[in-house]
């Protein structure tokens, strides 16, 4: 009983903690499908970054995971 409490302890705080859960609730950040035209030509992480990561002096909103690979898996939709 004990194991299974502790997985399901777990699992909650992944939820709750997790991108995909604050992505439902809208606190996640919004698709580059939001602004078309900006990221018409955004092919490649690297791009995303080089407006994206806090230590650039971005341009755009600054990411709070900048040295996670990965941008257009969660944000191009």
């Amino acid at each position: 009983m004990k194991k299974i409490t502790s997985f399901m302890l777990v699992v909650t705080l992944l939820l709750v903690c997790g991108c995909a859960y604050r992505h439902y609730l809208g606190m996640h950040g919004p698709s580059i499908k939001a602004y078309p035209d900006i990221h018409e030509n955004v092919k490649d992480d690297d791009q995303c970054l080089a407006c994206h990561d806090p230590d650039n002096g971005p341009q755009g909103p600054g990411t709070s995971h900048p040295g996670f690979k990965g941008c257009f898996k969660c944000h191009n939709d």
